[in-house]
């Protein structure tokens, strides 16, 4: 069984988590699970609803797409982090590769934790804001939010549909 300390610190490795203050990865930690994982167990499929963040803290964890090995994943190490924030599928799958434990922190309890304080959602959105950023920079042409600075706003596409519509005046 970890400590309250080490669940801290494992908590704090996850890449949305690290910038948590010590108060807000206490709250997580007391509410995190531990799971133990045996070689050849599967975490969750491709389908299945993406709602826990794991943290490898013993052990090995293979991540696959389509039976393509994406990448492994071990000790100290986070695997569906986007489970937090985003309620989508999981679209890939994950398989224990080597005996271990797993920290398992489900996405229900983390906002009944984030609920009573905003200062840990704030935080989560200022990384993932600074992420997108970065995708912009590295690849603008790909990285359009919303299409952003690609199409006209509504209000103008309405005026412009708008002014079309009315009849042209004549110069008499």
């Amino acid at each position: 069984m970890l400590t309250p300390a080490e669940r801290v610190m494992i908590l704090r490795a996850a890449d949305l988590l690290k910038d948590a203050e010590p108060r807000h990865l206490l709250g997580l930690a007391e509410v995190a699970r531990e799971i133990e994982i045996l070689k050849g167990d599967c975490l969750y499929r491709e389908e299945d609803p993406a709602d826990v963040l794991y943290m490898v803290v013993e052990g090995r964890v293979r991540l696959s797409t389509g039976g393509r090995t994406m990448s492994e994943v071990g000790p100290g190490e986070a695997f569906g982090t986007w489970s937090l924030v985003d309620d989508s599928k999981r679209g890939h799958r994950s398989d224990c590769v080597e005996d271990g434990l797993t920290l398992a922190l489900h996405r229900g309890e983390f906002y009944d934790m984030a609920a009573g304080d905003l200062t840990l959602l704030q935080g989560i959105i200022r990384l993932l804001a600074k992420r997108l950023r970065a995708l912009v920079l590295e690849r603008p042409g790909e990285a359009r939010v919303e299409g952003e600075g690609v199409e006209k706003p509504e209000a103008v596409v309405e005026a412009e549909s708008a002014a079309a519509a009315r009849p042209a005046s004549g110069g008499d």
